[in-house]
Order: C-alpha cells, then structure tokens, then sequence
C-alpha cells in the first residue's frame, strides 16, 4: 500500500465516521433504506464504534452493540446475530469488487 493509498484511506475514515454520525441524527420513521451490503453497515459501525466520537452519558464510548442495533433500525435493516463474523469475512475478502470499505467509499449507502 502507497502513501496515496493510506491518504485517501485515511481521508475515507473520517468520511464514515462523519456520515455514520449524521445517520444516527435520523429517526425510523423517515423511511432511509440501506443500500449497501451489510458487510459494510456493520464495517461502517465498527469505525465509528472504534473512533469512540459518541459517548453514553457518562462519558464512555458508545457500546457497539448499541451503535449497531440503532443505525440497523434507521435504515430498516435486521441487526446481525453475529457482527464479528461480518468483519471477519470483510478482512478476508480480496480483489476489486471487494476492495477495503475505506478504499472504495465514495459516500453514503443509505
């Protein structure tokens, strides 16, 4: 991996965890849909869930569990029953249609 590659990896993090905040600003009721995998949604989680940006109120980041059950439940998706297995799979997968999350990301997929 190149000095570019990790740039615009870098670049794509702070992207995701920006835009995954602003999902969690949304209420169920406005209908968003996902429209990504959920290899993704789950990736997606787990950057935000590690930038530990969101804490619960006494100051400690935000649970996983609960960043994933909320942001399933605005885009109407089923929360998985194992989400280590989604970020398994996507640390294993290769090739160009399933190039790294923060290689490809070009905004939301909801």
């Amino acid at each position: 991996m190149n000095a570019t590659d990790k740039e615009l990896m870098m670049r794509n993090e702070l992207r995701v965890i920006s835009d995954m905040k602003e999902l969690l600003m949304h209420r169920e009721d406005e209908g968003l849909l996902w429209h990504g995998t959920k290899t993704d949604l789950v990736e997606m989680v787990h950057i935000l869930y590690e930038s530990e940006e969101l804490t619960d109120d006494d100051g400690l980041p935000m649970p996983f569990k609960h960043l994933m059950a909320r942001c399933c439940s605005v885009v109407h998706e089923r929360v998985p029953r194992n989400p280590a297995s989604y970020l398994s799979q996507a640390r294993r997968c290769k090739g160009m249609k399933r190039a790294p999350l923060l290689m490809r990301y070009k905004g939301r997929f909801y």
